[in-house]
């Protein structure tokens, strides 16, 4: 911590506190602690708020997804703020947060491959990288980690969209790469759920290259 720091504390951009900050300058101690694993009740084949729902029964969308937390104004504003504004350093306290979660449930299903949503070549190249892959690169080797699909059209963001308005977004706009993923098992890594939309749509274009498993893990739902 420097004197400088000490002397212009820095205003939080959850709850507008000023506090003396280390490594990030945008989000204080008191917030960051707020963010926790959380029994979130769900179903575990397509991660809709209704556990075990029936869709499910007759076919499953992943053979297990897996979610960190509930959605609130805390993971919310910490995402929005790493992923629309840029604020890289921002990786390193998301990492720290699902890092023992995430990394215990690669092992548990002994997971071959991690990849994560991928973003069309224009947003990525607007915001210069995509923050899934960089939370990932904070907790696992890079041979783990693969860009299995990618967006090949861009899209409205789905957060201005109705459930259909999203559906129809979305539709098309993701293709397997050239890569053999025959019989592996697979993680599908998201930041934000609400639908499952989007989610689904990668799941389905992996499928295409037929994995042994695909599974799905989403920060918050």
């Amino acid at each position: 911590m420097s004197l400088f720091n000490a002397l212009f504390p820095a205003k939080c951009v959850i709850c507008s506190s000023l506090f003396v900050f280390e490594d990030q300058n945008l989000v204080c101690d008191e917030c960051l602690s707020m963010i926790n694993k959380e029994y979130v009740e769900y179903c575990s084949g397509c991660g809709s708020k209704i556990k075990n729902c029936q869709v499910c029964f007759k076919k499953r969308v992943f053979h297990r997804i897996h979610i960190f937390k509930n959605n609130d104004r805390y993971i919310t504003e910490l995402i929005y703020h790493f992923k629309m504004k840029g604020y890289k350093n921002l990786s390193n306290v998301i990492a720290e947060k699902i890092q023992d979660d995430l990394t215990d449930f690669v092992k548990k299903e002994s997971i071959d491959i991690i990849t994560y949503t991928p973003l069309d070549k224009i947003t990525l190249k607007e915001r210069g990288f995509n923050h899934l892959e960089e939370i990932l690169k904070k907790i696992f080797p890079t041979y783990l980690i693969w860009e299995v699909v990618e967006k090949i059209k861009k899209t409205e963001l789905q957060m201005d969209l109705s459930r259909d308005q999203r559906l129809k977004n979305l539709k098309g706009a993701f293709c397997l790469k050239d890569i053999s993923i025959k019989n592996k098992r697979i993680l599908i890594f998201d930041d934000i759920m609400t639908t499952g939309s989007t989610m689904k749509e990668v799941c389905g274009a992996i499928k295409k290259g037929k994995p042994d498993r695909v599974y799905g893990y989403v920060i918050a739902r």
